[in-house]
């Protein structure tokens, strides 16, 4: 493996790891505050992530509520948010 490869690897592994500490963190409360109706409260990245547990728990009735409470414009201009709208008709 060549220097380069090394640090791209270093870096996908490092990534990740940030990934998995933000699931395990910040995951669970932003999937409380779309139980609590609140999901524009959220930010983008908190959004995404709550809508993937709640996809990952197949608790389809919040993702829908949740995307029906959202503009359709603010879907439309975020690739995560059309995906799973896309995905749970």
């Amino acid at each position: 493996m060549t220097p380069a490869e090394r640090a791209v690897l270093a870096t996908s592994q490092a990534r990740e790891l940030c990934l998995s500490l933000q699931r395990a963190f910040v995951g669970p409360s932003a999937l409380e505050t779309l139980r609590s109706g609140r999901a524009n409260a959220l930010g983008p990245a908190e959004l995404g992530m709550a809508l993937g547990l709640a996809w990952a728990s197949g608790d389809m009735a919040l993702l829908r509520a949740t995307l029906a409470t959202l503009p359709a414009a603010r879907i439309a201009r975020d690739p995560i948010l059309s995906t799973f709208k896309d995905v749970s008709h």
